[in-house]
């Protein structure tokens, strides 16, 4: 093997190498990018589910005290 061949075959190994590390950097940028879209929409969801919640209760309450209220009447 001379050694122009063995340089040739070097310098290709090292470029696989490159551009493979690159794509997996950019490929770890995305799906860190999409975990914290996920994350806010999640707390967005919960921050939903959590007002209506709130909101079944503070209705539950007013049915009570009115309940009681009639029933003092």
């Amino acid at each position: 093997m001379n050694i122009r061949k063995f340089f040739c075959m070097l310098i290709a190994g090292l470029a696989i190498i490159g551009f493979t590390t690159v794509g997996m950097a950019s490929e770890e940028g995305t799906q860190s990018e999409s975990k914290e879209a996920t994350k806010s929409e999640a707390t967005a969801e919960g921050e939903d589910t959590a007002k209506a919640d709130s909101d079944a209760e503070s209705k539950a309450e007013s049915n009570e005290k009115e309940a009681k209220a009639e029933g003092k009447e």
